[in-house]
């Protein structure tokens, strides 16, 4: 896989992005640049309904790629 995916977050997500606490952050950033080589690889896991879950420290995202526009979007983010 060549392309690179870009990473949007829906508003919800997005907010909950923003409160993240430090470590939090640094550990969803290191993931969101593994979704972006390859949202289907490890760490990700299908639902099986269209949508893949991915943890990162302290918390989850829950997302739907786009293959046709190369895009994860991110739909929820769950900080524990």
């Amino acid at each position: 896989m060549n392309d690179v995916y870009a990473i949007r977050y829906a508003d919800r997500a997005a907010r909950c992005r923003a409160a993240l606490v430090a470590p939090q952050r640094a550990s969803l950033a290191a993931l969101e640049k593994q979704l972006a080589r390859n949202p289907f690889g490890a760490p990700a896991t299908s639902n099986r309904d269209n949508s893949w879950s991915a943890a990162f420290t302290g918390g989850f995202v829950t997302y739907i790629v786009s293959n046709r526009h190369v895009v994860v979007n991110v739909v929820d983010l769950v900080a524990l």
